[in-house]
């Protein structure tokens, strides 16, 4: 156990002891988990896989213990421990002990309002954003069972990053002309220096946001990364810098209402003293209508979008997955020992390829997952229009649709663009509501189509790729408490596309050729117990499968299964 923890462990019990007569200023926060999963790979290879172990087994205990104290009105502390056994240990040797959430915020005069030390933060997409661009569009329930395991690992709340430093916000209301003023400002730290060549490297960020009725707004936002300078001998400093604009005007019509916004701005990105790398410089323009027709029950949106081809914001085009991260089971296979590929399996529940914090490199792209916008809103060197609309009825049928139709702004390796296409179905439909059953019967139905496309007068130039993902869900309420989930997830990518090969400066040094004839599926299916809305005991059964479909000969990846069985037990307090 290292000092930091029994210095926090020690404070919490001082803490215990001199607010145990005063409930109101101590409260406990956190939760349990204990999970355990049993996989089993089969391998389908021209010749016999056996150097793999066809078996895995692992699982945890932990307990997350946080004390939320508050020794006056304007002051509230927050701190956090984990004890996490992982299976196999024992007497203690497998224990872990860690500090998982620390800081401190208040209120300064009743006006200005501070957080320091752990935070989740986030601005406009284009600045500070996590956009999990890759995961699943509709994922049925019985897969967000992993997946919320690995939104409260990773900290994912509300497209936010996790990072530490300090925060401040306040505001100032007006009687006349405008409405309110809010600011708000922080500083974090992204990496320590290490004395030798790497420099001490900070964001700060910082938003105004005027509003002069309820009818308009508008805001400035500002973020910038920087090395700092003399933290070492390198004088070769990193800077990343955006500067936006946004707006917002609601006209209401009758019982509806009409709402034009976006977003503009700029970047630079730099290294000041090396001859080597480039200077960035580009800007960005996102703007849409947004119409709400009340008797319908539907917002409908259109849009323009325009990323410029050296547009740079590390905190708004870093990504949640890492596909150079190691897989957490059967990470080689084949007798020729191959990397397994990232999966669907993996997408869902693996937190071990996630990325906790920004990455101050632009982050290596995955075409199967995500070819059309791989960095959300902010992926650079995009153009073109969409087309969004949302409906909820009176019976909570939910219908979401979109489009997008985009094309490069310049050309990669060809003086041809690329084009690009995307639509989204995703639906959700209460059928006891319907047909009125005493018992929640829910059906969830998802597709996404991409398709991107190359014409060119050279035939060794053109691209035809098409990614399309469907998924099926099902949540049945059996009795009181005891549910039945069940879903499935297909996709399918065929085509051949030129992926870029990246150098540290975010340059294009390679343009691999892949084709591609992919079929790969999830299938799961599970009981799940509530105790009550914050505890529940699950049991999971699920198989992922991958199919390489190209020709026999040439197969880039063995075709493989993976079958999976798990007990997941959780808690929050």
């Amino acid at each position: 156990m290292n000092k930091k923890t029994i210095f926090f462990i020690v404070l919490a019990l001082a803490s215990l002891q001199g607010y145990a007569q005063k409930a109101r200023k101590l409260s406990f926060i956190g939760g349990a988990r204990s999970s355990v999963f049993s996989n089993a790979l089969s391998v389908s290879d021209t010749l016999i896989d056996t150097t793999t172990a066809k078996n895995n087994y692992g699982g945890y205990t932990l307990l997350d213990l946080g004390f939320n104290i508050q020794p006056n009105k304007q002051t509230e502390i927050m701190g956090m421990f984990r004890i996490k056994n992982n299976y196999g240990g024992f007497w203690g040797s497998g224990v872990q002990f860690d500090v998982r959430q620390l800081w401190v915020k208040g209120v300064v005069g009743n006006a200005l309002r501070y957080q320091i030390g752990d935070l989740n933060l986030r601005q406009s997409p284009f600045t500070l954003y996590n956009h999990h661009a890759d995961q699943l569009d509709s994922m049925p329930s019985v897969f967000k069972l992993q997946q919320n395991i690995v939104s409260y690992e990773q900290f994912y709340q509300n497209n936010t990053w996790r990072m530490q430093g300090a925060n401040v916000d306040f505001g100032l209301s007006f009687s006349k002309f405008l409405k309110e003023i809010n600011f708000n400002g922080f500083v974090t730290r992204l990496n320590a220096t290490n004395f030798a060549n790497v420099n001490e490297r900070l964001m700060t960020g910082g938003n105004i946001s005027v509003f002069q009725s309820n009818q308009f707004r508008f805001g400035y936002t500002y973020n910038s990364t920087f090395d700092l300078k003399a933290t070492t001998a390198n004088n070769n400093l990193f800077s990343n810098t955006i500067h936006t604009f946004d707006w917002s005007i609601n006209h209401a019509i009758a019982q509806n209402n009409l709402k034009l916004a976006g977003e503009a701005g700029i970047s630079n990105w730099n290294y000041s003293a090396d001859t080597l790398a480039p200077v960035l410089n580009d800007y960005f323009v996102n703007a849409y209508a947004k119409l709400y027709l009340a008797y319908f029950h539907t917002n409908i949106s259109v849009g323009y979008l325009n990323v410029g081809p050296d547009f740079r914001s590390i905190g708004a085009q870093s990504k949640d997955v890492n596909y150079n991260a190691p897989t957490l089971f059967f990470n080689r296979f084949t007798n020729n020992q191959q990397l397994r590929p990232i999966t669907l399996i993996d997408m869902i529940g693996n937190e071990n390829i996630y990325n906790r914090t920004i990455s101050t490199s632009l982050a290596s792209e995955n075409e199967v997952f995500n070819d059309i916008l791989p960095f959300g809103l902010a992926t650079f060197n995009r153009v073109g229009a969409y087309g969004k609309l949302q409906y909820q009825s009176k019976n909570n049928i939910h219908v979401q649709a979109e489009v997008y139709r985009l094309n490069e702004i310049r050309g990669q390796g060809s003086d041809a663009l690329k084009a690009f296409s995307q639509i989204k179905l995703n639906s959700k439909i209460p059928f006891h509501t319907l047909i009125g059953l005493a018992n929640k019967l829910e059906v969830q139905l998802g597709m996404r189509l991409q398709q991107t496309t190359r014409n060119s007068i050279y035939a060794t130039e053109n691209i035809d790729y098409k990614n399309l993902q469907v998924s099926l869900g099902l949540n049945y309420e059996i009795i009181p408490d005891l549910e039945l989930l069940a879903g499935f997830v297909q996709q399918q990518n065929n085509g051949n596309s030129f992926i870029t090969e990246r150098n540290e400066y975010s340059e294009v040094t390679y343009f691999r050729n892949s084709n591609y004839n992919l079929s790969q599926q999830i299938a799961a299916v599970g009981l799940r117990i509530n105790f009550s809305p914050k505890a529940y005991l699950c049991a999971l059964l699920q198989q992922s499968s991958y199919q390489d479909q190209s020709t026999i000969n040439n197969k880039a990846m063995a075709d493989f299964k993976i079958n999976q069985f798990g007990l997941i037990y959780n808690i929050l307090l």
